[in-house]
Order: structure tokens, then C-alpha cells, then sequence
């Protein structure tokens, strides 16, 4: 008994064997296939990672070259020239951390100086790069972003000094300072400007001033200030007597937005070729002399400007033989600078001050003439009206005057008007002289009451001529963007009800966040952001 059950032991022992062989071989044989996929699927999933560096890569290199332009607002203007920049190179940057052969990025600008200047915008085409791993290939990912700053033409309202300009109401230069830089700044005689109750701004609102509020205003977007107060963590960020909350938003500390002095940059890009840099040759804007009339109509306009002299003048913007004629059928370019002149001029020539409009002759150098355009003939003033299809940037050494209504064609679309005025750009509103004493308007003249543009007062205001004098003119309505060193009045009211001048209703001409007038000027101080983005693999 005993060894027949040995016998039958060893029968099971060898079965046994043969039934581990072979779990053994399946096992083996799913865990070979199963690593096949791993390893077929491991240089996919490597690639997808290394696709993922090279764009974090072209994020930074993107992030990098944004911060370049902030701290050097011209940094643009070397192109893709400067050798310092590594990533400028084929190499590229190497992003600090990832070792010698780790993620890089390069850049290249696509845009030209010219195009910068006259669009505002710069594209740029920047290359993240991871160098793969386990001997896989490089991945390269691209951006291709368009970056334009936030300066004049990101708000509708844009003050430096929140007060009537003390050179036109004969104030204490004194007054010129801001809220907080002298405890006088709040009396009266420094004209403070106050927002009240039945004020509404539509559109993003920044002053580099503390702003006066005194009734429940309503900013239905964003309001900013300079007001270093307004950074300490408190609910009223104004002063005056109106308290928190408001009827709309509060405004909130930002840095301020720094005015150029001139605009005399804009000489580059016209003809002649007056500012004798050889750098700039002639560009394609037109220069002119003196008091000019111009009226645009369509794509075209008509010019009279009887003190510009110079020879060089193309045709295209005036026959120089016939100056002391109104000149039509001129195509509108791009930028038009209208200079100071010194050949002989008669006050009146272009047509204004018109006959019978009050005003008191004054020097040819003061801002203005009492509550009067400076009608000096022998000064860079602009006079213009009309309707615009297409793009143009009017600049004036001294003021522009709108002595008519200035629309664009289709304000929908690309059509844009940009003025520049180194001192005001004034609203038109002439009254009666003789016996009048200037109470009533002088009816003969236009009434302007709609203006679609871009408004840049350097040294002084946008304003309206006479505002306290005549009959109330109804509403100014401007859609677009006003930005002025001191902020200049409309009209005068009493109790919510207006006695003289204008009503405003200013509206914000959202394009412009995308869209700048040729050439228009940038503040020193503005920064650069990001306005769209397109992501492009390209290995």
C-alpha cells in the first residue's frame, strides 16, 4: 500500500510541472505584449510632453520679450538687431533651469518700424523648443502674437490735471499740480473740476489727478486714478463730498500715463521732407504752413492753406503756385502736420474768426484769445469738418479747430480720424459782436454736434470756444477717445439745467482698443499687452 501511493505521487508531480510551464508561458506571453504597447505608445506620449515644453517655452520667450518692451517702451525699434538678445539668434535663450540642452525659445518681430508707427501694433513670432529626450527629436511649438499698449486711446476720458486750464481763465500757475501735491490745489480760483450726480461716462475713465466727486457719478466701466491715497486700502478713493458706494464703479489706483511735450515726431512721416533727418526720408503725410482750412469729404479733401511756401510740396497735397486758392479733390493720406508759418498772412484769410464773431486780438503766442481761439494767422492751427472714408491723423503744431461736424463713413468698420493738437483742440462756437456783448450765438456759423474721433491735447484742452457766453447749444456727442492735459469745459449749467454751451454724451469708440488712427502718438509710459494670440505648431 505504502508504495503504491509513492507511485501515484510522482505521476502528480510531473502534471504538475506541465500545468506551471504553461501558466508561465501565458503570463509571459500577455506581459511581452502588453509591453509592446508601452513601448509603442511611449514615443507618442514622450512627443506630446516635449510638445507641451516647447509651448510653456514659447509662453516665456513671449512673456520675455513683452517685459523687454516695458522696460524700454522704443525697445521695438531695433527690429530683430539687437545682439545682446540671444534669443534673437538660431540657438535661441535657454530658459534658466533646464540645463545646457533643455527648453529654449527665440523670437523674431515680423512687424516694421514703419508699420509699428503707423499701427501701433507689433507681431511677433516667438519659438519654444524642448530637445526631446531618450534620443527622440526636437519638438518646436510657435506663437505668433500681436501686442499693441495701453496708452491714450484705451480710455474715453484720459485727464493729467483735473482743473480748467489756468492759462485760459488767467489762474495761479500754482494751480498746476495735482490734488495732492499742495494743500491750495482744492480752492476755488484753481477751478477745480468736480463729477456729480448727473454725470454718466461710457467707457474706461483714467486721470493721473484725484478726482473731485461730489454726487453719486456713474462710471459704467472702469475708473482710474493717480491718487497715490487711493492705493492704501480705502472705500473712498475721490475726494469731495459725495461718499461711498457710487452709482457705478470706484475708481482705483493705476500708474499715470505719461503726456509728450510735442508732436512733433510726426514730421518723419510726412512730405516735404522737413525735418532733415536723413534716416526718415520723406513720408507719406502732407505738410502745411499757417491757419489751414481743410474739409474732408469721402476719400478726399479740400485744402486751403495760404502760408505754406515750401516748394517741395507734392501736388498730391497741394499746388504751392496756387496757395492763396481752396484747393479740392486732394487725396486724404495718412497723416497731415500742420506747422507755424512766417510768409505773410492775413487774419481771417481762411475764414476765421468769421465776420461779425466777437473776440479780442492778443499775442500771437497765448493759448487763446480770453475764452477765444488764438486766430493768429502765422500759427500752426487746423480748421477742419467733414466726413471721413478711411484713416487719418490730423496734427496741428498749435490748436485744431472743428468748425463742423467730423464723422467717419462707416464707423463700424476701418474707417478712423485721430487729432493732435500740441495745445487745444477747440469745438467751434463763435458769438455775436457789436452790441450783443457776446450773449447771443452768431447764428450764421455751424453748429457742430457730432464728432467721431480720437482727441489728443498736448500742453492744454479739449474744449469749447465762448462756453460761457450765448444760448445753449444742445448736446456734444463724441464717440471716441478725449485725452487732455487739463480738462477743458463745455458749457456751464445751474441746477442740473444747462444755461450756456454744450451737454456732453461721450461714448468710447471700442475699435480703438484694436484700432489706432496712422501714426497716432503713444504715451511714454504705456504698457505693452497682448492683443491676440494664434498657436502654430511647426515641427
Amino acid at each position: 500500500m505504502t508504495r503504491w501511493w509513492r507511485g501515484t505521487g510522482r505521476r502528480d508531480e510531473g502534471s504538475a510541472i506541465i500545468v506551471v510551464v504553461g501558466v508561465l508561458a501565458i503570463t509571459t506571453l500577455f506581459l511581452l505584449t502588453s509591453l509592446a504597447y508601452v513601448i509603442k505608445d511611449a514615443t507618442p506620449a514622450r512627443k506630446d510632453q516635449d510638445s507641451k515644453i516647447a509651448l510653456a517655452a514659447a509662453q516665456a520667450g513671449l512673456d520675455e520679450y513683452v517685459s523687454r518692451l516695458n522696460a524700454d517702451n522704443s525697445y521695438w525699434e531695433q527690429g530683430n538687431s539687437d545682439a545682446g538678445n540671444t534669443a534673437f539668434g538660431a540657438t535661441g535663450r535657454i530658459i534658466q533651469g533646464t540645463g545646457t540642452s533643455g527648453a529654449r525659445y527665440t523670437y523674431q518681430v515680423l512687424s516694421t518700424s514703419a508699420q509699428v508707427a503707423q499701427t501701433g501694433v507689433i507681431r511677433v513670432k516667438v519659438t519654444g523648443i524642448s530637445s526631446g529626450g531618450n534620443s527622440s527629436a526636437a519638438v518646436s511649438r510657435s506663437l505668433i502674437a500681436s501686442l499693441k499698449p495701453k496708452g491714450f486711446l484705451s480710455y474715453v476720458y484720459l485727464s493729467d490735471i483735473e482743473i480748467v486750464d489756468p492759462d485760459i481763465v488767467g489762474a495761479s500757475s500754482s494751480c498746476k499740480v495735482y490734488y495732492w501735491q499742495w494743500s491750495g490745489r482744492a480752492n476755488t480760483s484753481c477751478n477745480n473740476i468736480q463729477w456729480g450726480g448727473t454725470d454718466t461716462v461710457n467707457g474706461p475713465l483714467h486721470s493721473n489727478d484725484a478726482l473731485q466727486i461730489n454726487g453719486s457719478v456713474n462710471f459704467t466701466t472702469t475708473a482710474e486714478t493717480g491718487w497715490p491715497s487711493a492705493a492704501d486700502g480705502r472705500t473712498k478713493t475721490w475726494w469731495g463730498s459725495a461718499n461711498p458706494p457710487l452709482a457705478g464703479t470706484s475708481p482705483v489706483k493705476a500708474d499715470p500715463v505719461a503726456f509728450p511735450v510735442a508732436n512733433t515726431t510726426l514730421l518723419q512721416y510726412v512730405s516735404p521732407d522737413v525735418d532733415l533727418d536723413a534716416s526718415t526720408p520723406a513720408g507719406p503725410g502732407c505738410y502745411y504752413q499757417g491757419a489751414t482750412k481743410i474739409t474732408f469729404t469721402g476719400t478726399t479733401m479740400t485744402v486751403f492753406s495760404p502760408g505754406t511756401t515750401n516748394a517741395a510740396t507734392p501736388a498730391r497735397c497741394l499746388d504751392v503756385t496756387r496757395r492763396t486758392l481752396s484747393q479740392s479733390g486732394l487725396a486724404i493720406p495718412p497723416v497731415i502736420y500742420v506747422a507755424d508759418s512766417t510768409a505773410t498772412c492775413t487774419t481771417g484769410q481762411v475764414g476765421y474768426p468769421a465776420a461779425g464773431e466777437l473776440y479780442t486780438t492778443g499775442s500771437s503766442s497765448a493759448v487763446s484769445w480770453g475764452d477765444a481761439v488764438n486766430y493768429e494767422c502765422h500759427r500752426g492751427t487746423a480748421y477742419v469738418q467733414g466726413s471721413v472714408n478711411g484713416q487719418v491723423t490730423l496734427s496741428a503744431k498749435d490748436d485744431v479747430v472743428l468748425t463742423g461736424n467730423l464723422t467717419v463713413n462707416d464707423p463700424t468698420d476701418t474707417d478712423v480720424v485721430g487729432l493732435i493738437a500740441g495745445n487745444c483742440v477747440w469745438v467751434w462756437h463763435p458769438v455775436k459782436d457789436g452790441g450783443w456783448a457776446g450773449t447771443v450765438n452768431l447764428y450764421t456759423s455751424t453748429q457742430v454736434t457730432t464728432i467721431q474721433a480720437a482727441i489728443l491735447a498736448l500742453r492744454h484742452s479739449f474744449l469749447v470756444e465762448n462756453w460761457t457766453d450765448g444760448s445753449v447749444l444742445g448736446t456734444l456727442s463724441v464717440t471716441g477717445a478725449i485725452a487732455q492735459k487739463f480738462r477743458g469745459p463745455v458749457g456751464t449749467g445751474s441746477g442740473g439745467t444747462m444755461v450756456t454751451g454744450y451737454a456732453k454724451n461721450y461714448d468710447y469708440d471700442e475699435r480703438l482698443a484694436q484700432l489706432q488712427p496712422p501714426y497716432f502718438l503713444e504715451s511714454s509710459t504705456a504698457t505693452w499687452n497682448i492683443n491676440g494670440i494664434t498657436d502654430t505648431t511647426v515641427g
